[in-house]
């Protein structure tokens, strides 16, 4: 029985050649790729301008310290989500707050957010980082309202949803600053890698200041936060086929959705103000846990789409809809390179599973 695994990167012909011809051209660090890379994934979102960085991880962390934050500051970060945005506030000094879910979804609840603004008097918030869970965009004209009423600007993180679409524009163009991941088994992937794009040359040019700390006239805390070339050669590469990807997730994601009906559980609902680009095919059922055991039987991975919730892993209280979303969720296997009679599979197994 062949394992199908949960996911998958998908690396083709063309994408070694093109790391190939920067190996051949003997030019392997920060160079001429990564600027291309970065006019490339910034042109796309119809942004300014875009920093090449060495994770999504540093990309967070610079872009929070571009903003001027630190000691004493707060930000608010979704509980519900990988401890990414968590750490990146905290290694800047600053406080991370966590915030719930909303009730019937997994993306943090604005309403949560502005009612801390406003029962927080000496909140300090200084930002708020709202990440595009599986694919599926935030609510953005909900935190918009809250950052323009609050003067508290965001950042999107995009780790997981580059080519969503949010009432017909992309994710990333929405925040002061937004942040992508390209680790392996990403959107696209560069094996491991970020980037920074703003509207603000301010961000932009403190950002870029930060990223690298050689050859600098004062002594000011700076890092090595640099992406290769090697790697953009191959994010370039990615980035062309990103299209064909969507499309291909697309196509796995409606034959879930038209297969999988009349189960004990929930599928992800539509809506006519996102492109979902099903980075995660993620539902809900009760005895989750029964489940992704039944099936890794049948030799297929299934996993949670978030380890555990922040507060959980740092022992802080109790957010309710993000615990019982957790208890919940389950990701069904989807990528580019799932076949369709893998695809077929998956369904099989996962109705007589739960029947």
């Amino acid at each position: 029985m062949k394992l199908i695994p949960h996911s998958r990167s998908t690396i083709d012909k063309d994408d070694i050649k093109a790391v190939s011809s920067v190996l051949k051209s003997g030019l392997i660090s920060q160079g001429e790729e990564v600027n291309r890379f970065e006019a490339q994934l910034s042109g796309f979102h119809g942004i300014k301008g875009g920093i090449a960085v060495s994770s999504g991880t540093a990309a967070l962390h610079l872009s929070l310290l571009a903003l001027g934050i630190g000691k004493g500051d707060s930000v608010i970060v979704p509980a519900y989500s990988c401890i990414a945005p968590y750490n990146a506030v905290r290694y800047t000094g600053a406080l991370p707050v966590l915030a719930d879910t909303v009730k019937d979804g997994w993306s943090m609840d604005a309403e949560w957010v502005e009612n801390y603004l406003i029962n927080s008097k000496k909140h300090n918030i200084k930002a708020i980082i709202v990440v595009h869970l599986f694919g599926r965009p935030a609510d953005m004209d909900a935190f918009l309202y809250i950052s323009n009423k609050y003067s508290v600007p965001v950042i999107e993180d995009c780790a997981l949803s580059l080519g969503a679409e949010y009432k017909g524009k992309k994710v990333g163009s929405f925040g002061h600053v937004s942040v992508f991941s390209f680790y392996a088994t990403k959107v696209i992937t560069t094996g491991e890698g970020g980037m920074i794009i703003s509207d603000s040359n301010k961000v932009l040019q403190r950002a870029r200041d930060l990223r690298e700390y050689d050859e600098k006239r004062d002594s000011r805390l700076r890092f090595n936060c640099k992406m290769t070339d090697i790697q953009a050669a191959l994010g370039r590469s990615q980035l062309k086929k990103l299209p064909g990807f969507i499309k291909q997730r697309r196509r796995i994601a409606r034959s879930y959705l038209e297969k999988l009906q009349n189960l004990p559980l929930s599928l992800p609902e539509k809506s006519k103000h996102v492109k979902d680009i099903y980075y995660r095919f993620v539902v809900r059922m009760k005895n989750a846990d029964k489940f992704i055991g039944d099936m890794r039987v049948k030799g297929i991975v299934c996993r949670r789409p978030v380890f555990m919730p922040v507060h959980k892993i740092i022992k802080q209280g109790s957010l309710p809809n993000a615990e019982t979303i957790w208890k919940e969720t389950v990701s069904l296997p989807i990528y580019p390179l799932l076949k369709e009679d893998a695809v077929n599979r998956i369904i099989e197994c996962t109705k007589k599973v739960l029947r």
